[in-house]
């Protein structure tokens, strides 16, 4: 049974999520830049739970282009919709530059937690692993992915 939440997502994304907005709104003060990157980490640490749990059901969804098109382009928009809405609200400084570098990151995130999740990597629930075991599983289906890139 796939979860309604996905613990495995949420920490990672809650994790190198608050980093680059940090880096993106550095010119606007120490406390601000504090206030968004604990934000953002609450923030993503919620709504990639969701999303990553989304993405492990769909991750053998057939048409391919139809969960594709709903991981990469339907989740992003509703996810930043809710981001700016709690940045708007809460006010922290520099907020544009950090939401555009969050934007890039959720495409690039949701591609590729769609092709860890295929390869049975970051599921949560009766399908998961360990969550160290799926670092340490990781090299090796990277590499794959990469043998597969350069051979096309």
């Amino acid at each position: 049974m796939n979860p309604f939440w996905n613990w495995k997502t949420a920490l990672n994304s809650g994790l190198y999520r608050g980093i680059p907005f940090a880096i993106a709104t550095w010119r606007s003060g120490l406390a601000e830049i504090a206030a968004g990157a604990a934000t953002q980490f609450a923030l993503f640490a919620l709504l990639a739970g969701l999303t990553g749990a989304l993405a492990q059901r769909l991750r053998f969804h057939r048409p391919r282009w139809r969960a594709a098109l709903v991981l990469m382009i339907c989740v992003p928009l509703a996810v930043h919709l809710v981001e700016w809405t709690v940045h708007e609200t809460l006010n922290p400084g520099g907020r544009r530059a950090g939401i555009f570098v969050s934007w890039a990151q959720s495409a690039l995130s949701m591609a590729t937690q769609w092709i860890l999740m295929r390869r049975g990597l970051f599921l949560a629930g009766e399908s998961g692993h360990p969550y160290w075991r799926d670092f340490l599983l990781l090299p090796g289906v990277v590499g794959e992915l990469c043998r597969r890139t350069l051979k096309r």
